[in-house]
C-alpha cells in the first residue's frame, strides 16, 4: 500500500469519526476547573502546562473530562486536535462510580485508546483548620494521601456536593482547590454553571481512514482495556524513559510505517496537531509528573 499524507482541515476533522456513546445520567450542575502542572520542557526548563476541566454529576456518578471535549459535546462534532493539551498532560476522562463501586478511566496514548478499571477507593480525609475564599466561596481545608501523593485541598459547605476535580472527592462540600504537596499539581475552580447537560460514556469510535486506493473506509477503534495499576505503571516505563522528550513515540511503531498516513489539522490556536485514527501525536513533549504514583 503505498504511503499516504494526509492534510485535513480542521472542519473536515469535524466529519471523520462516528462514536457510540450512551448518556448514563443528566448532570444539572457543571463545575469548571484549571489544572496546572510544573514540569520541564526537553531542554530541561522548567515550565507550566495548564487546561481546563469539567465536572459533571447525577445519581452519584462523577464525570471530569477536558473543557474542549464538553464544547465539543454541546455543539456537535469531533475536534481532536483541540484534544492536544489533555494527551500532552496524560490527563484522561475520569467516571467515579461508574459502573457502582468502580472508577472507569478512557485516555489517549499512541497508538491507541485505553480504558481503565479500579475500585472506587475515596480519600481518607483529615479536616484541618485552614480557611480560604476561593472564586468567592467560604471554604475549609483538608489533607490526605491518595495512591501515594499527599493533597491539600479547600472545600466549600455552600455547595454540598461531595466531588471535585479529577479522583478527588468524599468531603461534606464541593472541593475549590486541590494541591499536591511538591506543588506540582493544582487543580482551581474557576467557576459554576447551573444547566441540564447529558453524561455522555463513549464506548468505542468509529473513524475513517484512507484505504490507499484514493477513498476512505470505516474503522472501529475500541479501547484497550487495563487494569488501572497496569496502565500507571505502562505509562511509568514509557513516558518516564529519558527517550520520550526526544522521541515521544520510540516505544512503538512509526506512524507512517505502522498506519500508512498522518492526519494533519489546526487546533482552535492555530497550532499544527498530527493525529492517526484519532488519537493524537504529541510534537513537544514534556517530562511526565504522574498523578499518582500506585
Amino acid at each position: 500500500m503505498q504511503k499516504l499524507l494526509l492534510t485535513l482541515m480542521t472542519f473536515a476533522l469535524s466529519l471523520a469519526a462516528q462514536a457510540q456513546r450512551d448518556t448514563i445520567g443528566v448532570s444539572n450542575f457543571t463545575a469548571i476547573y484549571r489544572y496546572e502542572c510544573r514540569t520541564k520542557d526537553a531542554d530541561g526548563q522548567t515550565v507550566t502546562d495548564s487546561m481546563y476541566l469539567v465536572v459533571q454529576t447525577s445519581g452519584g456518578i462523577t464525570k471530569c473530562f477536558p473543557y474542549e471535549e464538553y464544547e465539543r459535546q454541546k455543539k456537535g462534532g469531533t475536534r481532536i486536535a483541540d484534544g492536544y493539551l489533555a494527551a500532552q498532560l496524560h490527563m484522561g476522562t475520569i467516571f467515579t462510580n461508574y459502573p457502582e463501586g468502580r472508577i472507569t478511566a478512557q485516555e489517549m496514548l499512541y497508538p491507541y485508546r485505553y480504558q481503565t478499571d479500579e475500585p472506587l477507593e475515596k480519600p481518607k480525609w483529615e479536616l484541618t483548620d485552614g480557611q480560604d475564599s476561593i472564586s468567592g466561596y467560604a471554604c475549609q481545608s483538608a489533607t490526605a494521601n491518595y495512591h501515594g501523593l499527599t493533597w491539600n485541598v479547600c472545600y466549600t459547605e455552600e455547595v454540598p456536593l461531595s466531588i471535585g476535580p479529577w479522583k478527588l472527592g468524599g468531603l461534606p462540600g464541593l472541593i475549590t482547590r486541590a494541591i499536591d504537596a511538591q506543588g506540582i499539581h493544582t487543580f482551581t475552580l474557576c467557576g459554576l454553571l447551573q444547566e441540564d447537560v447529558p453524561i455522555v460514556f463513549t464506548k468505542y469510535v468509529t473513524w475513517f481512514v484512507p484505504d490507499g486506493k484514493g477513498k476512505f473506509a470505516s474503522q472501529r477503534v475500541d479501547y484497550q482495556q487495563k487494569t488501572a495499576s497496569a496502565f500507571l505503571a505502562y505509562k511509568k516505563k514509557v513516558l518516564g524513559n529519558r527517550r520520550y522528550l526526544q522521541d515521544p513515540t520510540y516505544y512503538a511503531p512509526d506512524p507512517m510505517t505502522a498506519f500508512g498516513y498522518v492526519e494533519h489539522s489546526f487546533n482552535s490556536a492555530g497550532d499544527e496537531v498530527h493525529s492517526v485514527a484519532g488519537v493524537v501525536l504529541i510534537s513537544k513533549p514534556h517530562q511526565y509528573q504522574p498523578l499518582e504514583m500506585k
